[in-house]
């Protein structure tokens, strides 16, 4: 299959319900460190552990010429019903998570990336503080990484890489990440149906292809706010997506 069929489809970003007042204020979804930078208090649904990991990484950025955080670009998943979307159903609040999908085109973007599974997934160690900074795979050269001071001293066996290039969309494990069967053993599966587009800082709500909540309260409590915050028509209105939960 090439690539472009790849493109065909959609990108998907959760967030907690108490985030949307200040998302629909800014009109755009912000990295975590664009939140930060704003001052902009948020309801977190991530796991900490896992952040921690995203603290230590570091991208190359080829038109800037330097390297930026992980935490500067808005992440998104491919697949549908990733693990983190199950992790909000065991721990009961999974009817407070709205999903924001947009089209894959936003690939095409400058600065738009896209990964191979869990972006956190780099061999680091829990407690010993290494960082690295990658180097994403173009066209004739493979995606690289440095640890600094040493490492990786982490365990896990598999890391996952990143990519520039439209043409290494190929390389994903599209039958893992569209569920169609279970890679062994479970931590491999998790991380591969992980797999990330990363955009760099900001992502204007303008762009927004569809809103979606597992209940009818909620569909009516995000429309709501949606046109309190005069965005009716603007963007698409919350629809009740059941399919897309656990």
């Amino acid at each position: 299959m090439s690539y472009v069929n790849h493109l065909d489809g959609y990108i998907y970003h959760m967030v907690h319900f108490d985030n949307l007042r200040n998302i629909f204020q800014r009109r755009a979804l912000l990295s975590k460190q664009g939140v930060f930078q704003e001052r902009i208090h948020y309801h977190s649904i991530a796991n900490d552990e896992v952040q921690g990991f995203r603290d230590r990484i570091y991208i190359w950025d080829f038109s800037r010429k330097r390297y930026h955080s992980l935490h500067s670009y808005v992440p998104f998943y491919f697949a549908t019903h990733p693990p983190m979307l199950h992790n909000k159903y065991t721990q009961g609040v999974q009817d407070k998570i709205v999903i924001f999908a947009f089209g894959r085109s936003i690939l095409r973007e400058q600065g738009a990336l896209f990964t191979n599974g869990n972006a956190s997934n780099q061999q680091l160690s829990k407690f010993r503080g290494e960082r690295v900074g990658i180097i994403p795979a173009t066209l004739g050269k493979e995606c690289t990484r440095r640890y600094y001071p040493g490492g990786p001293y982490g365990t896990n066996v598999n890391r996952t890489d990143f990519y520039r290039d439209l043409s290494f969309l190929d390389r994903l494990d599209w039958d893992c990440i569209n569920n169609k069967y279970r890679i062994d053993p479970p931590e491999e599966h998790i991380r591969v149906r992980h797999a990330e587009v990363l955009v760099p800082d900001i992502l204007p709500l303008g762009q927004v292809k569809g809103i979606f909540v597992r209940t009818r309260d909620m569909v009516q409590a995000v429309n709501a706010l949606t046109e309190e915050s005069g965005l009716t028509g603007r963007i698409p209105a919350a629809l009740r997506r059941g399919s897309l939960y656990f």
